[in-house]
């Protein structure tokens, strides 16, 4: 089977929604195709994680509203459909149900998580990227006499922990780092640490799991440091990688990621958008690859543009970002904005309402870091925008306020 299209989009992510909505927005006279490896449209990924174990995980619920006006506009959704390999000089995408000749693509097939040897083919070790995912996974934990473990204190680790603290549950976070969040600075891991203990989570960090077992209680995971953790049920949530294999003979440079210019151009007539994609973001006058929601969704607005303005003669645009995430974690809402390098020195302001890390590097603000303190944290993003002075904002910060 051999099909043609204007714009043809890989991958079924916020990316791919956003780059759709935008051709169609802008150019509805070009032809869209999504392919999707899913069997199900795009949906909202992050409340895989979040969404109490109490409440119903609805797919239509969380599939995007867009979908259905999209098919309306003619856009075609290729689903259940891997993409194998891609020919820039020809200008085809080859896929497990044919080939799909375009006018321009956009990748944004993303990350895959990363699943140590060790947990393959056991049962009950689940790794959280998909809906069915989420199912499986909150299937095996409604057995209340079965324990749990979450392996990696990142945000969705730590998200699901704290889903199953709600649910009165015990579970333990295992993370080989002793200090989780560390980049972002010693001060925000305690807090982070302090607030999934003060919750109920038992923490185990600084430690590694080595190994699986079986015990007369349940299994366990082996600990390097000698110890065991019960883990009937076990979540992996160590990090992931950049789904670039099926790109690998395709001539783009492949950098742990998909090397990008700044108008999220990978080649001739190819852009990219997502977790996937390095490029240089001119906002910080660096190159960056972001694994977040809100970079997605803007990444895939201006791939989508620019996928079009390339069919129909036009000029790109740049993408410039500022890098954002959110969690809600124990009903404390967690947010970052901007972009950190590692040296910089933090501001820490706490208060009844939360705590606030102001991240400068001589005179300049390079990011801030908000457990709650929503208000201030929403003034600060917004000033991120363009260059922003430390006088600025020390003024927004109670007196007292402590450089660390």
């Amino acid at each position: 089977m051999s099909t043609t299209t204007d714009v043809l989009i890989v991958g079924g992510s916020v990316a791919a929604i956003r780059a759709a909505e935008t051709v169609t927005r802008h150019a509805p006279d070009l032809g869209v195709t999504i392919v999707s490896d899913e069997a199900h449209p795009p949906y909202e990924r992050p409340p895989l994680s979040k969404i109490g174990l109490g409440d119903d995980l609805d797919l239509a619920a969380l599939t995007y509203p867009s979908v259905a006006d999209l098919r309306a506009r003619g856009v075609e959704f290729a689903l259940n459909t891997r993409a194998t390999a891609l020919d820039v000089a020809g200008r085809r995408v080859v896929t497990s149900n044919g080939e799909v000749e375009y006018g321009a693509v956009v990748i944004t097939t993303g990350c895959d998580p990363i699943f140590p040897e060790m947990f393959r083919g056991l049962p009950d070790v689940f790794a959280l990227r998909q809906f069915q995912d989420a199912q499986a996974l909150r299937a095996a934990v409604s057995d209340h006499t079965k324990s749990v473990a979450v392996i990696g204190a990142g945000f969705i680790g730590g998200e699901f922990a704290a889903t199953l603290v709600k649910d009165g549950r015990d579970v333990t976070i295992v993370d080989l780092a002793e200090k989780p969040l560390g980049r972002f600075g010693d001060q925000v891991a305690a807090a982070y640490a302090a607030l999934h203990r003060e919750s109920g989570v038992t923490l185990r960090l600084g430690d590694a799991v080595v190994g699986v077992e079986d015990s007369s209680d349940g299994r366990v995971l082996r600990l390097a440091g000698g110890d065991t953790v019960p883990a009937d049920v076990i979540l992996v949530g160590i990090g992931v990688r950049p789904s670039t294999e099926w790109l690998e003979n395709s001539g783009i440079t492949l950098n742990n990621g998909v090397e990008c210019d700044a108008h999220l151009r990978a080649a001739d007539r190819v852009y990219a958008a997502g977790d996937l994609v390095r490029w240089p973001n001119g906002r910080f006058g660096t190159s960056m690859r972001v694994e977040h929601w809100t970079n997605a969704a803007e990444q895939g607005r201006v791939a989508g543009t620019n996928a079009a303005n390339t069919v129909s003669g036009l000029p790109p645009v740049e993408c410039v970002t500022v890098p954002y995430f959110w969690s809600d974690q124990h009903g404390v809402r967690i947010q970052f904005s901007g972009f950190l390098t590692g040296a910089e020195e933090i501001v820490e302001s706490k208060e009844p309402g939360g705590s606030l890390f102001v991240y400068k590097l001589g005179d300049t603000v390079t990011g801030v870091l908000a457990f709650e303190r929503r208000a201030e944290f929403v003034r600060i993003r917004a000033m991120l925008r363009r260059e922003t002075r430390w006088d600025t904002v020390q003024g927004m910060l109670p007196v007292g306020s402590s450089l660390v």
